[in-house]
């Protein structure tokens, strides 16, 4: 989407903490009001006013205001700055933005940079980086994650800093697809670096099976910053069940290595990583049979493709199904108020009990969608929407009534889009009355 400019001006390298491999975490804050960035004074106040963030040191120096800040037990250093921006093409837009917030956006060409160092906290530090901004800036039109080479709304900036529960993992990382004048698309990640973990790649994909590959290394990425380690090479991680009895086996090879699997030509070889994506990235492959995992024979992703458009389910940690569940709970009235609106369906998430047979250590429920079809005091009546894998006496259409507790995610379809307990502030923009 080219609303922005294609320079990012006064873009800084990231530097280097005391941990080579990780990066600074850089945002820059485009504010409403262009003076209030400048005024580090004001800046600094509104951050020890701001009820969550506590100042344990800082001063202003010819680099910037520089902090230490603790939210809860948790402590960050932090810089601020000004630099000059236009946002180049290739970032994601990844929120709505209506065509005034574009125009007031264009208008401003000074950010309010806000650099901070995670630690191994990796979601929170994350976290901790948007209640910040918030802080300095309340008002502020956009965020542009330099790191992840995104662009946030600042709407849903605010929403998020005064949530209880962190974003969903996917913002810290974006999936880039490029592709050329053959069929050939090379994805890869950006964002991850600065949690101290390697950016993702999917080479050699296509067109057609690039949509299914990116869940791939959404999924991986997922369970990597879950972990909060760098994974070991060739190791089998789990990431989807392709069919009822063929799991998917995934693994990463350092891309130094990966290249000697393809033509030298390939898009993403060597000749394309002479300004960046040379450092630490790794590629995803997959061990297809138990035989190739332990002999560490590992294969491109493309050997699953006959299943992978095939509703295959991918594998979230009960840590993240738990940050979900949450998430839903906190936001549940938004989804309330929209039921039974003219033009409006809602799909509930309900952690299912599975089979005895399918029970494994921590791993009980299967989590599955219902169409919400009435709504209680305390409980709610839905139809079952599609076949669970494991619960057998369980069919597509059934109809149950559950108690809210039991829903893990939601989504609201509007005739305007679908909305999530992540994106809520879409409601407003869309001309809902929550009253």
């Amino acid at each position: 989407m080219a609303l922005f400019g294609n320079l990012f001006g006064g873009r800084r390298e990231s530097r280097k903490k005391e941990n080579p491999g990780k990066d600074i975490s850089c945002m820059v804050a485009i504010p409403k009001d262009g003076e209030d960035i400048e005024n580090y004074e004001l800046l600094l106040e509104r951050v020890k006013e701001s009820g969550c963030i506590a100042v344990n040191d800082s001063k202003i120096t010819d680099n910037g205001l520089m902090m230490k800040a603790a939210l809860g037990e948790l402590k960050y250093g932090v810089r601020i700055d000004t630099m000059e921006v236009e946002i180049p093409e290739m970032f994601r837009i990844q929120h709505f933005f209506r065509d005034i917030d574009i125009e007031a956006i264009q208008r401003q060409k000074k950010g309010l940079v806000v650099e901070v160092l995670f630690d191994e906290h990796i979601l929170d530090s994350y976290h901790a980086q948007l209640k910040i901004i918030h802080a300095l800036l309340p008002d502020c039109l956009a965020v542009l994650d330099a790191s992840s080479e995104k662009v946030l709304s600042g709407k849903w900036v605010a929403l998020a800093a005064a949530s209880d529960v962190p974003p969903s993992p996917r913002y810290i990382f974006t999936v880039q697809a490029v592709s050329g004048d053959s069929d050939e698309v090379w994805l890869h990640s950006h964002g991850m670096n600065r949690c101290g973990l390697p950016e993702l790649e999917i080479l050699n994909s296509t067109k057609d099976t690039y949509n299914d590959h990116y869940n791939i290394i959404e999924t991986m990425a997922k369970r990597l910053l879950e972990k909060g380690e760098p994974p070991q090479e060739k190791e089998p991680v789990y990431v989807a069940m392709v069919t009822n009895e063929i799991p998917l086996m995934a693994t990463v090879v350092n891309w130094k290595e990966a290249l000697k699997k393809y033509p030298s030509g390939i898009l993403g070889g060597a000749g394309d990583r002479k300004e960046g994506h040379n450092q630490n990235t790794d590629v995803i492959f997959c061990y297809p049979s138990p035989e190739a995992m332990e002999k560490k024979q590992y294969y491109e992703v493309s050997v699953f493709d006959e299943y992978l458009n095939e509703n295959p389910i991918y594998m979230l940690t009960n840590q993240e199904t738990d940050r979900m569940r949450r998430l839903a709970a906190e936001r549940l009235e938004y989804m309330l108020k929209m039921f039974g609106r003219e033009k409006i369906t809602i799909l509930l998430k309900v952690g299912l009990e599975v089979d005895e047979e399918f029970k494994e250590d921590g791993n009980s429920f299967e989590h599955i969608w219902f169409e919400l079809k009435e709504k209680h005091q305390d409980t709610f009546t839905a139809e079952l929407t599609q076949e669970p894998y494991y619960v057998k006496d369980l069919h597509e259409g059934a109809v149950m009534t559950f108690p809210y507790g039991q829903i893990t995610d939601w989504i609201i379809f509007t005739p305007e889009g679908r909305v999530t307990p992540d994106d809520v502030y879409l409601l407003a923009y869309d001309g809902w009355n929550l009253e």
